[in-house]
């Protein structure tokens, strides 16, 4: 034995290189999740050529399609009301109409996670898809990037006009922005922050008055604070928005019709906000070795704000003349200010083959609602009608959510996730008090995958499930408004008679609805679905797949007229008060084809073939084949109900392709582009009715849905060409020139028609008053257009 005595160890400072983490993509056969969907990373779609707002990245994907009638993407036969949106894990879907949540450009997102069906039970549930973005968080090392993009109609080609469009003229539409992220405390604080300022405007014609200019500017911004407290504690703060502001020009949400000329211009100049502003606080809690506690509170805001843009069109009524030319002023004031408060804890708690998870979650929506929408016509021979909607109050609804579930590893190829999910609905009139609970909603959900080979190659996957999506406010401020005002009323002499503001003239007994009484066992608005499909890897980096999926829609809930009383309720059309309307039905059936094939730093593809049909006599949130453009209020007393056949948006074969090549020397060539056959055309004639809605005339099928025909099939393409000034350099400034041509080729086809046949019917039921514009094109694809843009990261 020899002792050394006191040994001492002494602090030595050693300097390194700087080293970079590259972490690997996911692997192409996932065996952990049964879900449908995909993510998207940025550095893929940053080489595609994209619309410039993360919302547009689904239709990548199979069974997601844009409609072309205005409500975004729809997801396996659901409508773009049935959508929704998240940002960093915050809801930030309008509750009021549902088509929308807050706009950000692509470079403000380092990945779209896009779930189309068969998630688990932890995730809020719609009617048709989940879209996340999330954005980037700060590092040890400051970094940023600006940018700026512009397009206009020099280089675009001539757009076609449907039967009720305006002529337009020039446009442009331009943006720029810049992001910075870096730390505050190495090690502990990181901060990121962008900002979006986007800019668009266009000439569009008013028949005998000449061209107005239609602009907006919308300031889209996100922020971010990371905080790691300490090896187990973790707090992120975020604040992002995209408030909008508008001077438009014939963007109008009364239903008010379309006029052929005017004899001044302030009835189609509107003022308009939209947007808001939006803040997160969220924890992570790592409690012993095995639980995680997840917290986050947030609040989100919508506006919405529409008003006439000269003192003539704020103060005067809309009036329309004989032949259908507008004077006087807007046919619309409205203030929608709807505020989300969502607080959400869950529970991880990991096992050696169970990882179980339980969560609890309140959610409260309010809408502040004020709106007046009227118009008056002169009638033959010398006579006037008009009608008046006005209502102003507050309403909510209080969403309370809890659900469990398990994620059970019976073996090493075999995964078993089960759970059950739980939401509430207490619907708040104006009152104060609550005027309709919905408390039945249990969402049981289960899927598995099973790996059949080698594991990582191949999975059987499957999943059954139920999901509800929660009533829009715009609902409540319908039926559980107190002061909701709705009139028609018909004259011999002008009922102005020196008073401007509608809400003067001589309505005789209002009809003021009152706070709607409850609906005893209202059931929320749902649908089951079922899915299994096949997964197997070729080779290192390609993938092939086969998916089939059954959705059927269970229950709907729905503004409408009571047929004996011609009262105006709501309900679950054939249950109570509205047995006598037939079960609403929307049934879609897909298969599913894929192929994926990735060579990072070279090539990419993605390609998918969908088979799918869409059939029933409900076609969604949406009313797309007419009626008012506010979820559950289609007005489900008119017939387009009354008819089953194949829906609007069945588009049989759908085929689709994108990718992207690196040919060398900083030059990156993307594209994507589609095939998809027609839709559905019907023919529609008028028919009188129950008179509380439209006045007693409103449209009625004179062919079985769907069966008048079909639109043409179409195709679009689309190229982006990136070009790296100083390629394969690592720091300093790193210049980007980016050139994308959209819809290269495009024909123009038309993608909708006009289904009405007749405007008017005799007592007899006989169709009178043919419309010159029946089967005429109302809608067509875009045109070509080319796109400049730059980026300088450093």
């Amino acid at each position: 034995t020899t002792n050394l005595g006191v040994i001492l160890m002494t602090i030595k400072v050693h300097e390194m290189p700087t080293m970079v983490v590259v972490a690997d993509r996911p692997p192409l056969v996932d065996p952990d999740t049964h879900a449908m969907g995909a993510n998207l990373l940025a550095e893929d779609f940053d080489l595609l050529p994209v619309q410039r707002d993360y919302r547009s990245l689904p239709t990548l994907l199979p069974q997601a399609n844009e409609s072309f009638q205005g409500d975004g993407t729809n997801f396996a036969g659901a409508t773009g009301m049935e959508n929704k949106f998240f940002v960093d894990g915050v809801d930030t879907t309008d509750p009021f109409r549902g088509l929308t949540g807050t706009g950000l450009p692509y470079n403000f997102v380092r990945e779209v996670r896009i779930k189309t069906g068969g998630y688990e039970a932890e995730f809020r549930s719609s009617l048709g898809g989940l879209i996340e973005a999330v954005t980037p968080s700060g590092g040890n090392e400051l970094e940023g990037r600006a940018f700026g993009y512009f397009l206009n109609n020099r280089f675009s080609a001539e757009p076609r006009q449907g039967s009720y469009d305006p002529e337009t003229g020039d446009f442009a539409e331009y943006d720029v922005g810049a992001s910075l992220s870096g730390p505050l405390v190495r090690d502990r604080l990181w901060f990121y922050a962008a900002y979006n300022p986007t800019f668009w405007r266009e000439d569009v014609k008013m028949t005998g008055w000449g061209f107005e200019e239609d602009r907006f500017t919308s300031h889209r911004f996100a922020a971010k604070l990371n905080w790691q407290a300490d090896a187990s504690n973790n707090v992120i703060l975020s604040v992002f928005g995209d408030p909008t502001y508008r001077r438009g020009v014939g963007d109008l949400f009364a239903n008010v019709g379309t006029p052929t000329g005017f004899a001044n211009p302030d009835p189609y100049l509107l003022d308009i906000e939209t947007g808001g502003i939006n803040a997160s606080l969220r924890g992570k809690h790592l409690l012993g070795d095995r639980f995680l506690l997840k917290t986050s509170l947030s609040r989100v805001t919508n506006n919405v704000h529409y008003e006439g843009s000269t003192e003539r069109g704020r103060t005067e009524p809309l009036f329309v003349d004989l032949d259908g030319v507008w004077s006087g002023g807007s046919p619309v004031l409205e203030d929608l200010a709807s505020t989300v408060w969502t607080f959400e804890a869950d529970g991880t708690y990991m096992l050696d083959r169970h990882t179980l998870k339980a969560g609890l979650a309140f959610k409260d929506n309010r809408i502040d609602a004020f709106e007046i929408e009227s118009a008056l016509y002169a009638e033959p021979p010398d006579s006037f009608s008009a009608w008046i909607f006005a209502v102003d109050g507050t309403v909510r609804n209080r969403i309370p959510s809890a659900f469990l579930q398990d994620s059970w590893r019976i073996g090493e190829k075999l995964r078993l996730d089960y759970g059950l999910r739980w939401d509430g609905q207490f619907l708040v009139g104006s009152d104060g008090e609550v005027a309709q609970k919905i408390l039945g909603q249990w969402q049981p959900r289960l899927g598995f995958t099973y790996q059949p080979g080698e594991p990582g190659t191949q999975k059987i996957h499957g999943s059954a499930g139920r999901f509800y999506q929660e009533l829009s406010t715009a609902l409540s401020s319908m039926v559980h408004m107190g002061s909701a005002v709705f009139a028609s009323n018909k004259w011999s002499e002008d009922p102005r008679d020196g008073s401007l503001d509608p809400r003067d003239w001589d309505w005789g007994e209002l009809s003021q609805q009152g706070i709607a009484p409850e609906v005893d066992g209202l059931k929320g608005q749902h649908y089951d679905e079922f899915a299994l499909g096949y997964e197997r890897q070729l080779g290192g980096k390609a993938k092939v797949g086969v998916q089939g999926v059954y959705r059927a829609l269970r229950e709907a809930v729905e503004y409408a007229a009571d047929l004996e009383d011609s009262t105006v309720i709501y309900g679950n059309p054939g249950e109570g008060r509205l047995s006598e309307y037939p079960d609403p039905s929307r049934e879609y059936l897909a298969l599913e084809l894929s192929f994926e094939y990735a060579r990072p730093g070279a090539y990419s593809l993605l390609a998918s073939y969908v088979i799918s049909r869409s059939y029933g006599n409900y076609t969604g949130l949406f009313a797309s084949d007419g009626g008012p453009l506010l979820p559950n209020i289609p007005a489900y007393s008119d017939p387009y109900f009354l008819s089953t056949g194949w829906l609007n948006n069945d588009r049989t074969h759908v085929l689709k392709l994108s990718g992207s090549y690196r040919v060398g020397w900083g030059l990156v060539l993307g594209a994507s582009g589609s095939w998809m056959s027609g839709t559905p055309k019907n023919e529609l004639g008028k028919q009188w009715g129950n008179p509380v809605l439209y006045n007693g005339l409103y449209d009625k099928f004179l062919q079985q849905r769907g069966t008048a025909g079909r639109t043409p099939a179409i195709w679009d393409l689309n190229l982006r060409v990136t070009y790296d000034l100083l390629a394969g350099r690592e720091g300093g400034l790193r210049p980007r020139l980016t050139l994308d041509v959209f819809h290269l080729g495009s024909q123009r086809t038309a993608v909708q028609y006009d289904p009405v046949h007749y405007r008017d019917v005799d007592a007899s039921g006989n169709q009178l008053d043919p419309n010159p514009y029946y089967g005429e094109p109302i809608r067509f694809q875009p045109p070509m257009a080319m796109r400049l843009g730059m980026e300088v990261a450093f």
